[in-house]
């Protein structure tokens, strides 16, 4: 084990016309500058200050800067990727939007070359920043390509943690999006990402059917005989850590808890069951990446934005989330 040191914290902000940075400044205002870390704010200097004017949020103060160089462990950073400082809370403007995916690209810049430690990305609206120089489903999607990993999706919270075999798409195109290879593949990254994230030795892992009641033997579909259960079984050929599938239907009574991890076949599949049974402490973890990233799960609360009353708390469990790793990761006290 090493002794810490103070650890870069990189935050993108989100729909500026969301709650994200509501949350943001929220969720640090009783951080101190003994907690050993660094915050840096990839925004513009106007944008943050007004809102923080605005919502009338206590903080620790807010500085901008250039470089690295002149970041303060009193102050909360603002390295200004954009000068820009509109916005509107609640209404969904796609240029404005644009800036938080500016500011999410330049956090990951950092990320990449070792600036901050950690990355935590506040949450944008999928539809308001697709465009010509961002064709991704989302943060995950763009991550994706940007370090040529395939990562996994996975949902963390103290009571369960749920990976997604497909993400963003049409429930008709799931099965067409599944090969035993990929199963296998994912199935080795969520293994190993609890072992060397999370420090879980030998960890349990569970994986959801596609078919309801696994397809009956054959009567609803045969799907998990040919894309799931030959991947679980080469897997266990070594020694028996993957079980199932299991039907979702009656998995999350009280199955779930029996898991270190679980892994679902498609989106609501997984966040249905998790967001009901960890609603506001929900984390999402880019599981399999060479950098550490996370993301709260609040969205982008346009119909609660200026309002004052975001809850920050997913954004302390996203902070926590990926403390918790950087210490795992390099082995700190």
């Amino acid at each position: 084990m090493v002794k810490s040191k103070k650890i870069n914290v990189g935050i993108s902000i989100g729909d500026p016309n969301g709650i994200g940075i509501e949350v943001m400044l929220k969720a640090l205002s009783d951080r101190t500058s003994n907690d050993n870390c660094n915050y840096i704010i990839y925004s513009s200097y106007e944008l943050v200050i007004n809102q923080k004017k605005d919502l009338n949020i206590k903080s620790l103060p807010l500085k901008k800067i250039e470089s690295f160089d002149e970041i303060s462990q009193n102050s909360l950073n603002i390295k200004e990727v954009f000068t820009e400082s509109k916005y509107e809370f609640g209404v969904f403007d796609k240029q404005v939007s644009q800036n938080a995916i500016i500011s999410f690209k330049e956090a990951v810049k950092d990320a990449r070359d070792k600036k901050i430690d950690i990355l935590i990305t506040s949450p944008i609206d999928k539809n308001l920043s697709y465009s010509k120089t961002f064709k991704f489903s989302g943060h995950t999607d763009y991550l994706r390509q940007y370090f040529n990993e395939d990562p996994i999706m996975l949902m963390v919270s103290k009571k369960l943690k749920i990976g997604l075999l497909t993400e963003h798409i049409a429930l008709k195109d799931v099965v067409h999006n599944i090969t035993v290879e990929k199963t296998t593949k994912k199935l080795k990254i969520l293994y190993q990402v609890l072992n060397e994230d999370f420090g879980i030795i030998k960890p349990k892992i569970a994986v959801l059917s596609i078919n309801p009641h696994v397809g009956d033997k054959g009567l609803i579909g045969t799907e998990d005989q040919k894309l799931l259960i030959p991947a679980i079984n080469e897997l266990n050929q070594k020694e028996n850590i993957i079980s199932g599938p299991f039907s979702a239907d009656t998995f999350f009574g009280n199955n779930y808890v029996n898991y270190d991890a679980i892994l679902a076949v498609y989106h609501d599949q997984g966040l249905i069951p998790f967001k009901t049974i960890s609603f506001g402490e929900g984390v999402n973890y880019s599981a399999g990446l060479p950098i550490i990233r996370t993301s709260p799960d609040h969205g982008t609360g346009f119909d609660i934005a200026g309002k004052s009353i975001a809850d920050p708390s997913s954004f302390k469990h996203a902070l926590k989330l990926a403390l918790d790793v950087y210490k795992v990761r390099n082995k700190i006290l």
